[in-house]
């Protein structure tokens, strides 16, 4: 029964899923499933099932060692259980059972076990998931992770998918260098602002890949089922108390060593300014890149550091400029 609608289950799921699982019925005793237990079994729990074949609890192989053989399997299955759909991708499925500290997970569908994840089967899926989030974290394009080793990648193509995003950042080097040379005079009057370029661009960037590696992160395990609205204006809420903070601390910091407080001011609210744009950046650029197909891990870093320094720098001077 198990195996015929297995049948029906996505690719994905079929490799990964057994059907070779002991299953009794709730209304049979402890008695009844020795006779079911096998040497290679792979899983260690047993499924109950009710009159009508519905999934209705699990309870583990130990269990029945410390029980009579006539206690009612009822009495001692666990009926609150954690199941996965169908329609889960596999990675969902993995971190499932981890979350919940479970060997194996049952797929359950129109409330009939269908199967159940294996504990071998869920340690390999939590592995390729890593593996696949590190070569996206380190700019590497999703047609690369078809190579099982990164250094046997044809040059040329690794060439070829990393460098127009480089060039795309020199290019916007070069317009940020001309936007600051127009503030000379400004720099020249308050020296001290020049102390903080650095600074600015550095928090910038840490908060925009911070923001940009959960996000990412967050896009391969949850898939469709990020609430991505609900996600957004979580995410951004939390930024923007971070830049708050952050701003806070700069100005007392800058009060504290150079003694002017209107420069204090106008440093940490330059400060609270360029984290909050970096925010909505860090976001938008991902959402842009994956809409029209390109992979937001090789794309996004590049593309989002350079419009992240562009909009802090000119943020920076134009508070500066409006302030002084």
């Amino acid at each position: 029964m198990l195996e015929e609608k297995s049948k029906e289950l996505p690719h994905a799921l079929r490799q990964v899923i057994v059907t070779d699982v002991i299953t009794v019925k709730e209304n049979q005793n402890v008695g009844d499933v020795f006779p079911l237990l096998k040497k290679d079994v792979l899983i260690d729990y047993v499924y109950v099932l009710d009159a009508k074949g519905k999934f209705v609890g699990v309870f583990s192989i130990k269990k029945i060692f410390h029980c009579s053989k006539k206690t009612s399997v009822k009495n001692i299955m666990n009926r609150d259980i954690v199941q996965a759909s169908p329609k889960m991708d596999i990675e969902r499925i993995a971190h499932l059972a981890l979350r919940h500290q479970l060997k194996a997970i049952p797929i359950v569908a129109d409330g009939k076990l269908v199967g159940v994840v294996p504990p071998g089967k869920i340690t390999a899926i939590l592995n390729n998931a890593l593996r696949t989030d590190l070569f996206h974290f380190a700019g590497i394009h999703r047609s690369h992770l078809d190579f099982e080793n990164s250094l046997t990648t044809p040059i040329l193509r690794s060439i070829a998918h990393r460098t127009p995003w480089l060039i795309i950042g020199m290019i916007g080097i070069v317009i940020v260098a001309v936007f600051i040379g127009m503030f000379q005079r400004v720099l020249e009057k308050h020296i001290i602002l020049a102390f903080f370029m650095p600074a600015i661009l550095y928090l910038s960037n840490a908060l925009g890949t911070q923001d940009q590696a959960l996000f990412i992160r967050d896009l391969a395990v949850m898939g469709d089922e990020l609430k991505l609205h609900k996600y957004l204006v979580r995410q951004a809420l939390t930024s923007i108390l971070i830049a708050m903070v952050i701003g806070t601390l700069m100005f007392f910091a800058v009060a504290l060593i150079w003694r002017e407080l209107h420069i204090a001011f106008v440093i940490s609210f330059a400060v609270f300014a360029s984290l909050g744009v970096t925010t909505v950046t860090s976001y938008l650029v991902t959402i842009v890149l994956k809409k029209i197909g390109y992979d937001p891990a090789l794309g996004g870093g590049p593309f989002a550091t350079i419009i992240s320094d562009a909009t802090s720098v000119m943020i920076y001077f134009v508070v500066a400029t409006m302030m002084l």
